[in-house]
């Protein structure tokens, strides 16, 4: 838990926050992102994780599809500016 407070507080405070971005995960093969304004979940990085299972065709930003009724899972990251003065 430490860690974790630790990372946030670092990332928050030396670089500013420009955005989110969720990786899309299966089978651990990464198989693409989607930016996002602001996160939809309470943790951020790697526990961030929620598995689910597509309830329609999800496309990402890189044009790659999942479809409906497949497994996957999401972590969400920041994605960090400049350097914070």
């Amino acid at each position: 838990m430490f860690i974790k407070l630790q990372y946030k507080t670092f990332t928050m405070k030396q670089f500013e926050t420009i955005g989110y971005f969720l990786e899309y995960v299966i089978d651990t093969k990464l198989i693409g992102t989607k930016r996002i304004d602001k996160p939809d979940r309470d943790e951020v990085g790697y526990y961030s994780r929620i598995n689910a299972t597509a309830t329609e065709d999800i496309i990402l930003d890189n044009g790659k599809k999942i479809k409906s009724g497949q497994d996957y899972y999401t972590r969400i990251y920041p994605l960090n500016g400049r350097r914070s003065k």
